[in-house]
């Protein structure tokens, strides 16, 4: 790690904390026996996706959202499973829970990963570096999981320094040393560039962070778009000056399956639609809010992707009410083109606060939605499969 740690104090002081093949690791943590061996967590039929591998089955060229059966072939000793979310959740909530213990600005990105600004706790836990190894110590001891730390005055910065500290390490990059560590970089390590953008940057000859800085910023406006090159020229130097906050609120709540053998039959596609609709509703209700529409997602055989939308009479967040208006687009949309489908998906949109407010329409989305909490409390305690509504 180039420099000192002299005027460190001056700039802020991001950790971006991620537990490494956090699945995979929770999945060990349960069953010892794993430790050591290739495992790949994700959809273990012929149409999943990996969602993590561990670090014996990457050698291999296995790679989170690859194709499961690709995976196979790369590593067919690999074990593969479905892995467990409700306890990654529970592993989840210890980890934030731990975090939160060295600061009070603690800002999660995903079930395994978070900011934290320890901007000023030198005197408590002394240079960065060492608070950081102090936090991955105690993750490991009260969890048992390994975790990689990037530091750095931005959350930009530490994200990407965080790459380097895996993994189970630590590595850290000062404002003053950013860009000439960022230069080298291929320009799709840098957050905010996707492969469309990375493609685009190769066909001018910019493979590297360092080559993006140096271009004519007319070349890079005509393929990053005028309102864009000048925001990723500064964050290739290593710039970012956006705070460190909660992300905004979710504007939609969706949930999607994706079938095995393409399905035709309406019947059975209702049946989904219907789990879809009270996995939608549950979480809607969970995070307080309603709905003011709802929409379907279809993927043909052939990967064409279509979206319906439609708003509610009224404002809700019942299961009975989700699904009634996603069935309604399904029936419109089954008309339209009746090829089998690949995938389908609900989701609400419009979230807004709780009213309270009693509708005059004969189907009162008061009462859908206490019959919806009344069944959330039932798969609570007994299980996401213990009861559901029949289809009318």
């Amino acid at each position: 790690m180039p420099g000192d740690s002299a005027n460190f104090e001056k700039e802020r002081v991001i950790f971006h904390v991620d537990l490494d093949a956090f699945y995979v690791e929770v999945e060990r943590q349960n069953d010892p026996s794993l430790c050591g061996k290739p495992v790949v967590i994700g959809g273990i039929g012929p149409r999943g996706v990996v969602a993590t591998a561990s670090y014996e089955a990457r050698k291999f060229g296995v790679h989170s959202a690859m194709a499961t059966t690709v995976a196979r072939r790369l590593c067919p000793h690999a074990i593969f499973m479905r892995g467990n979310h409700e306890s990654y959740s529970d592993f989840s909530k210890k980890f934030m829970n731990i975090l939160r213990e060295y600061s009070p600005n603690v800002v999660p990105v995903s079930v395994d990963e978070a900011y934290l600004d320890m901007s000023g706790t030198e005197r408590i836990y002394g240079q960065p570096i060492e608070a950081a190894d102090m936090i991955r110590t105690a993750v490991r001891e009260q969890i048992g999981l390994p975790a990689s730390i990037g530091i750095g005055p931005s959350k930009l910065v530490a994200k990407v320094s965080t790459e380097h500290a895996k993994p189970d390490g630590v590595f850290q990059v000062r404002q003053q040393e950013a860009e000439a560590f960022f230069a080298p970089q291929t320009v799709r390590n840098l957050p905010g560039i996707g492969p469309k953008a990375g493609e685009a940057l190769a066909k001018i000859q910019i493979t590297t962070l360092g080559q993006l800085v140096a271009a004519p910023m007319g070349s890079l406006r005509r393929v990053l778009g005028p309102n864009h090159a000048d925001y990723i020229r500064r964050r290739a130097q290593g710039i970012d000056n956006a705070p460190l906050k909660e992300r905004v609120a979710a504007k939609s709540i969706s949930s999607e399956t994706t079938f095995e053998i393409d399905v035709s039959s309406r019947s059975e596609l209702e049946k989904v639609l219907k789990k879809l609709s009270e996995r939608v509703g549950t979480r809607l209700r969970r995070s307080g809010l309603q709905a003011r529409g709802a929409s379907i997602k279809l993927r043909y055989g052939d990967f064409t992707t279509i979206t319906r939308q439609r708003t509610f009479v009224a404002p809700g967040n019942g299961d009975q009410l989700i699904y009634d208006t996603a069935n309604t687009l399904l029936v419109t949309a089954m008309r339209q083109r009746g090829d089998a489908i690949r995938l389908v998906g609900v989701a609400v949109n419009g979230l807004g606060e709780l009213v309270t407010q009693l509708s005059l329409l004969d189907q009162n989305p008061l009462a859908d939605s206490d019959t919806s909490k009344t069944l959330d409390a039932i798969r609570e305690r007994y299980g996401n499969e213990s009861i559901t509504r029949g289809l009318t």
